[in-house]
């Protein structure tokens, strides 16, 4: 590639003929034509310096490239003298005298690439050559990817975390209902309690009432034996109607204990959900907000994409 003072060199021996305010030059011997390009060409080596995207810079006269500076991480396969190419965005804003921009794709360079191009004139408004910037959109391109991938993991956790509190809320009510039944299981226990309580005091009466026949039929000798039998099958009744209410009391007191247990297992379930419910809500809003920073890096790359 040339340097700076060859293409000033070269640039001085050239001449450009003036053409109309809406027709490119062709060639002549016009200084001031000349003197346009050549500080373009002085400063093109400095743009890269000076913008802090990557930019490629191209001179061009009315026919052909006159100086490319490339980028600092691409080139574009160009060199200076190649002939304008139609369809060419420099080419279309030289021949049109208008400004022009447009993106290129990234199977043409083998990156995404945002062109500009305008048109330069001389002091009379003709069209004596352009300037074309090609600016890299590799890193607003990978910030695009980026910011669409965590929108699309904050949309997945924000669906999971609705879903678990969804279940959680479902656990809790059924936790609920069962704390409800426990309690009605002891409220029934307590019942079946108190039958036993009444069972019990029953058969000691009839024991007390055994115990006075038993003693009647004694009393009363040979005719009060068969009264006697009867008085003693109604002691042992009573006596197995006490042992059965105490083994009755004795498990409802279990399972009055068990239930006890149970309900405070269940508190302190509901506790862990009431927890667990707290945490996915905050976990929910904080995604929100995520979601809502990662919009706003979209929208950014995106103006990058459009801004460029």
């Amino acid at each position: 590639m040339k340097t700076v003072e060859e293409w000033e060199q070269t640039d001085q021996e050239q001449t450009w003929e003036a053409a109309d305010s809406t027709q490119p030059t062709e060639p002549s011997e016009s200084a001031e034509t000349a003197e346009l390009l050549e500080a373009f060409m002085k400063v093109a080596p400095y743009l890269n310096d000076l913008i802090s995207d990557d930019v490629t810079v191209g001179v061009y006269d009315t026919e052909k490239l006159l100086m490319n500076i490339p980028g600092k991480t691409f080139a574009l396969q160009v060199s200076p003298g190649d002939p304008l190419q139609e369809g060419d965005i420099i080419t279309t804003a030289i021949r049109t005298n208008t400004h022009q921009s447009m993106i290129v794709p990234k199977e043409l360079f083998g990156f995404p690439l945002i062109a500009r191009a305008v048109p330069l004139h001389d002091k009379q408004g003709r069209v004596v050559g352009g300037v074309g910037i090609g600016s890299s959109m590799e890193r607003a391109n990978v910030l695009y990817e980026i910011t669409a991938n965590l929108s699309s993991v904050v949309e997945q956790v924000s669906a999971t975390t609705n879903s678990m509190a969804s279940e959680i809320g479902k656990l809790n009510e059924q936790m609920r209902a069962i704390s409800v039944q426990a309690k009605d299981v002891s409220d029934s226990t307590g019942e079946i309690e108190q039958i036993a309580l009444a069972v019990k005091k029953i058969a000691d009466q009839s024991n007390i009432l055994g115990l006075n026949a038993s003693i009647e039929a004694a009393r009363v000798g040979e005719a009060g034996r068969g009264f006697a039998v009867v008085a003693n099958e109604v002691r042992n009744m009573a006596s197995n109607s006490r042992e059965n209410a105490e083994k009755i009391k004795h498990t409802t007191d279990s399972i009055r204990e068990l239930i006890v247990h149970l309900q405070t297992s269940i508190e302190l379930i509901n506790q862990t959900m009431e927890s667990q419910a707290t945490a996915t809500e905050q976990i929910s809003a904080t995604m929100i907000e995520v979601s809502d920073n990662t919009q706003k890096l979209a929208d950014l790359a995106e103006e990058a994409f459009q801004s460029k």
